[in-house]
């Protein structure tokens, strides 16, 4: 929530400003007055508000001097000036100072509200900026995970010299990679981020449920794109030959799985076997290039030429692609917990309806509608394991009222949980 205060000695103007101001629109809040420059920098060092309206005009020490004061003191807020003089001079000295609006009194409350929301936006744009030049280091929620560690290696984005702690026993492995490549169709080619994310979840799922029963050492990870990756561990030793032959079976299983409950195309390919951890990027490699050397990639290099969901992607501002697949980790890493807007806005420093308005603008759908689809896609793929009841299933991705669960479910898939179970 952004605070304002308000410098002004007459109080009328002040009472006004706080009945005029649409505090709840503008998710902000009132965090004090002063009646001259002097208290105004003793209130702003004691609140760090993110916006001040002041008044030029003042005892003891003018407006223009006190927003010279805190420039001079590294103070990062903004300003808006409310004067009741039209006086060029000030203008001039305001512009230079770096002052965000400079409005002559009396100010009406379109006025008001409108200086207001394009400060509030160039706030927004500052700590989006502040994310895209810092990446991670001001995304709290995330934690670097073990797949996340993985996949920079596999991408060549890092190579320590020693394992984290959390992966010593990698230290006596050998390695195989597989890498997976979702193919373009009529039926991915034209969806939205929001669609393509739900696809990815699927094929994350099946291919971790396979890797289960079938090679438990075995890490799943989206590479970039439409390209994910399974490390295969076995222990030294074991015959190259044979584990290619075992990791072939796996990608056959794998393809064919997504073939039939989500009715996506897939292929694989496969690095050769390699005895250290530090040649995991080079089996990757090889992995890609066995499907790039595939006969069939005319298919594929029509789907670039046409457009994927994953080019489209890429084309948007850098920093707003961050904040949205920020919140689209989030969800599907936090979905079956109580999921906010007010949440991640405060992660994010971003206010609740920009946030909001920045999803949709992004995705195509608002943040409410894709909490419930992802919910909705884990509750499908729970209920088809046949392990849970309804309101197991139901509490399990979110929901505590089971017959309101049953209404979204039924709205979402066309069919009742109990129905879909019967199937």
């Amino acid at each position: 929530m952004w605070k304002i205060v308000i410098i002004d000695d007459d109080f009328q103007v002040v009472r006004g400003l706080r009945k005029a101001i649409p505090w709840e629109e503008l998710d902000a809040e009132f965090a004090g007055e002063a009646i001259d420059g002097e208290a105004g920098l003793k209130l702003i060092e004691e609140v760090n508000p993110d916006i001040v309206l002041t008044d030029i005009y003042m005892p003891e020490m003018n407006g223009i001097q006190m927003i010279e004061s805190l420039k001079s003191r590294g103070f990062t807020g903004r300003f808006v000036i409310l004067s009741g003089y039209n006086d060029f001079e000030y203008a001039r000295t305001a512009l230079r100072l770096g002052v965000d609006d400079y409005l002559t009194k009396p100010v009406t409350v379109d006025q008001i509200r409108k200086v207001l929301a394009e400060t509030i936006l160039k706030l927004e744009e500052t700590y989006l900026q502040r994310l895209e030049q810092t990446g991670e280091q001001n995304v709290p929620a995330v934690n670097w995970r073990q797949e996340e560690w993985t996949a920079s290696i596999l991408n060549g984005l890092s190579q320590p010299e020693e394992l984290p702690a959390a992966l010593a026993e990698w230290q006596s492995k050998q390695f195989t990679v597989m890498v997976i490549e979702v193919t373009w169709t009529e039926r991915t080619r034209n969806i939205s981020i929001a669609d393509w994310n739900l696809f990815r979840f699927a094929v994350s799922n099946i291919s971790e449920e396979v890797l289960g029963g079938e090679w438990q050492t075995a890490s799943f990870v989206w590479l970039f794109g439409n390209y994910a990756a399974v490390l295969l561990r076995s222990e030294q030793g074991t015959d190259g030959q044979l584990a290619a032959a075992s990791a072939g079976r796996l990608g056959g299983m794998i393809i064919n799985n997504l073939k039939s409950y989500i009715g996506l195309d897939a292929r694989f390919g496969l690095g050769r076997t390699k005895d250290s951890w530090h040649e995991i990027k080079a089996s990757c490699d090889e992995a890609l290039q066995g499907l790039l050397e595939d006969p069939n990639q005319e298919q594929e290099a029509e789907g670039e030429e046409s457009g994927g969901s994953e080019l489209s992607f890429n084309t948007i501002h850098e920093k707003h692609r961050k904040a949205v697949q920020f919140m689209i980790e989030y969800v599907h890493t936090h979905y079956a917990e109580d999921i906010t807007l007010e949440q991640l806005a405060s992660q994010l420093y971003i206010s609740k309806n920009y946030l909001n308005q920045l999803f949709k603008k992004v995705t195509g759908e608002t943040f409410t509608n894709y909490v419930i689809r992802v919910r909705i896609e884990k509750a499908k793929v729970l209920l088809l394991e046949g392990k849970h009841l309804i309101y197991e299933v139901s509490e399990m991705v979110g929901y505590q009222n089971v017959p309101y669960f049953t209404t979204l479910f039924k709205k979402y898939c066309g069919v009742t949980p109990s129905e879909l179970m019967k199937q």
